[in-house]
């Protein structure tokens, strides 16, 4: 099965179909709401109702989580189930309807390990699942297709062929388990028995349900491996009860590989599960944000660029001092060369770009330029930390244009000094000029004589001084 992909963002699978659009969309661009868990997500553009894909484009493949179902395999309920078996082959006596009740209850347990983990789920469970009565019909329903399995392999053995044998030994072999798991899901015979069903299984794996057969046969002739490895050496009353532990073992370690199988190709086989790792949704107000920017990022690249604007006014409405909602605006009110609302949008974004994220503001100044040859900001604070930045990139003469006439601009700025020693600064060694700093410094001197930083004031005047004796 290909894995479909978010229509937006080629790397992120997709959790969501919306049918008349026919897009998919990731969870990047269908945030969830933890504050509202009956929530149901639109369709970004036509609004209609999304269908929930689950984990069928972002469940592992499972084989790469061999080391998990062995470790699966180690948890309290399948040891309890492997420790019954061994105990049984110790202690039960050789009656035919108490092994037939083991029977039951082995398959009956096997079989909730195969639910359980077709749903995602990583916790196995207890052993109590398998004497409950009501999972009794599921016995006899494996029990008639092992009878069944039994009475075509005797059959086949008839034709006295080892040839038509062995064709119809190895084709129960590889439809054993597709049948196996279509009774887990189904709870039908019917199912279990259907060459139609056992093939909806078997191509909606594709020939990675070959490697699913291999791994299963490695991992059910393993205990027997195993116990002839023992046999060597044991005797058969240790070396059965631990035959039968590893058999229980091994068994539900088939199981929930064949369960989690299920669970990856969930979309083939019709179902829809998330899974333990399905993601956590947002608080209400970062879910707002989130929704805002994914929405807004859709109708852009739809060529919609007007209704993105509306979905980013309406969520700056609530998120007004939000960086992200606001660098977004502006580079999409940029991208549309609208001049009057970037330019009407700047008082607010510059401020809160230059505390929060310094290159975001001088990107937003210089697309300002852009628009306008001779903008300035009309905060002072902003000017003189954007022109700090602008002299760090060597872009002095941008800077010093944010500087000039800062005095008659903003009479009241405190950091009129701080500021002019910068631009001092910025004439002398950015721009080679040595008399407009001199005249800078000269102008600090006069008005502020208590400047703080006077001392960096005396040792720039000394440069110019001995720059000027060497001119």
């Amino acid at each position: 099965m290909d894995k479909r992909h978010c229509h937006y963002h080629s790397a992120q699978p997709a959790t969501w179909y919306c049918p008349p659009c026919e897009r998919h969309y990731g969870d990047c661009c269908v945030p969830l709401n933890s504050d509202a868990p009956e929530y149901a997500p639109a369709c970004p553009l036509c609004r209609g109702a999304l269908r929930y894909l689950g984990a069928a484009n972002t469940a592992q493949p499972f084989w790469e989580r061999l080391p998990r179902f062995f470790a699966y395999g180690l948890q309290r309920g399948p040891l309890a189930f492997a420790a019954l078996l061994a105990l049984a082959c110790v202690f039960m006596p050789g009656v035919l309807l108490l092994w037939l009740a083991l029977f039951a209850v082995a398959t009956k347990y096997l079989h909730s390990v195969i639910e359980t983990a077709s749903f995602g789920g990583q916790e196995a469970p207890s052993l109590v699942e398998a004497f409950r009565l009501e999972s009794l019909q599921t016995f006899f329903q494996q029990l008639a297709v092992f009878v069944i399995v039994l009475v075509l392999l005797w059959l086949a053995e008839d034709f006295h062929s080892e040839a038509i044998y062995w064709g119809v030994n190895i084709a129960l072999m590889l439809a054993l388990p597709a049948s196996i798991i279509r009774l887990s899901l189904d709870k039908s015979l019917g199912s279990a028995l259907s060459p139609a069903e056992i093939g909806q299984v078997m191509s909606a794996m594709g020939w990675r349900y070959l490697i699913l057969c291999v791994f299963l046969f490695i991992l059910w002739q393993s205990p027997s491996y195993v116990g002839w490895f023992l046999a060597q050496g044991l005797p058969r009353v240790v070396m059965v009860p631990v035959v039968a532990l590893l058999s229980g073992y091994f068994g539900v370690v088939m199981c929930a590989m064949m369960g989690y199988a299920v669970f990856q190709y969930q979309g083939e086989l019709g179902y829809v599960a998330a899974g333990d790792d399905v993601p956590a949704g947002f608080p209400a107000p970062e879910w707002r944000r989130r929704k805002a920017l994914a929405e807004a990022e859709i109708h852009v690249k739809e060529g919609q660029g007007g209704a993105a604007l509306e979905i980013l006014q309406e969520a700056l409405r609530e998120g007004a001092r939000d960086l992200k909602l606001n660098e977004r605006y502006h580079q999409l009110l940029f991208s549309l060369n609208a001049r009057s609302e970037c330019l009407k949008h700047l008082p607010h974004y510059l401020p809160l770009a230059v505390r929060l994220n310094t290159p975001l503001a001088v990107t937003a100044f210089l697309n300002a330029r852009q628009l306008q040859a001779d903008y300035l900001p009309d905060d002072p604070l902003v000017c003189e930390r954007l022109a700090e930045l602008l002299l760090e990139r060597h872009k002095a003469r941008e800077a010093l244009s944010l500087l000039r006439n800062l005095h008659q601009r903003f009479p009241d700025y405190p950091g009129i000094p701080s500021a002019y020693l910068l631009a001092a600064r910025g004439f002398s060694e950015a721009l080679g000029q040595v008399e407009p700093a001199r005249q800078l410094l000269a102008f600090i001197r006069q008005r502020y004589p208590l400047f703080e930083r006077m001392s960096e004031v005396v040792q720039l005047e000394a440069v110019l001084a001995s720059l000027g004796k060497s001119a």
